[in-house]
């Protein structure tokens, strides 16, 4: 089984972005996408996968890491995202089973418009391999650079690509590519070994980044203010499929 897990809120781009993905060279006989339950998002024939739901606050992840399938997971922006990425990758280990790619799709339009979804986002790449940069049409080109620039600074490794037109990845052979550039190691099965740099991450030449230091993680551990990074509700933001 290849694994993928997609997080975001734009859900209109992010149907383009799995139409596309399905049809992009994954070399498994199918495609599935697991859906939360009441997104109003019912699959066509052109989809190019199939589609199975999930109730996000009873599922138990039960899935076979021998499969011969491409399985995508779409988190769902409505509830709690630390709790939903904890739940997952508690059930995930239990099968033996790492994520491939773990991916965001951000919404640039209302991200610069809307402090709460940027610190939402904040928390999404945190766990994320790739960024998917879509909704730009409204975006100022200033937001896109200094965004992006923003987590270069941080030395986050996660590789950011764009969604072009209504979602399309503009690389999705590397959006499919295995190897793990996300800083979380919530995912990692134990006995992998020390994280190594993987060829041709994003980060700045004067970061100087530890790979085999001890995650500290701010959304999962107290910080210098005694609690977690707070991850805000960004229900009102979901734009639907």
């Amino acid at each position: 089984m290849k694994l993928y897990l997609v997080m975001g809120t734009h859900l209109a781009e992010i149907r383009q972005c799995l139409r596309s993905l399905a049809t992009a060279g994954t070399e498994s006989p199918a495609v599935v996408v697991h859906l939360p339950q009441g997104l109003d998002w019912e699959p066509s024939a052109d989809e190019g996968y199939g589609v199975q739901t999930y109730n996000p606050e009873t599922v138990l992840w039960v899935l076979d890491p021998d499969a011969e399938e491409t399985t995508f997971i779409v988190l769902d922006p409505r509830q709690p995202l630390i709790e939903q990425l904890e739940h997952l990758a508690e059930n995930l280990a239990k099968c033996l089973i790492e994520p491939v790619k773990i991916l965001t799709c951000v919404d640039s339009r209302q991200t610069e418009a809307n402090p709460r979804l940027r610190a939402w986002f904040d928390a999404c790449i945190y766990y994320s391999d790739i960024v998917l940069l879509g909704n730009r049409q409204e975006a100022s080109k200033a937001f896109m650079r200094d965004y992006q620039k923003h987590y270069e600074r941080l030395c986050y490794p996660s590789l950011f690509l764009l969604l072009k037109g209504p979602g399309n990845p503009s690389d999705p052979v590397e959006v499919l590519t295995p190897g793990t550039r996300r800083v979380s190691q919530l995912f990692d099965l134990e006995g992998d070994g020390p994280v190594s740099a993987p060829p041709g991450v994003v980060i700045e030449s004067s970061c100087d980044l530890d790979l085999e230091e001890a995650e500290s993680d701010p959304f999962r551990q107290p910080g210098p203010e005694g609690a977690p990074v707070h991850v805000p509700d960004v229900t009102d933001c979901v734009i639907p499929a």
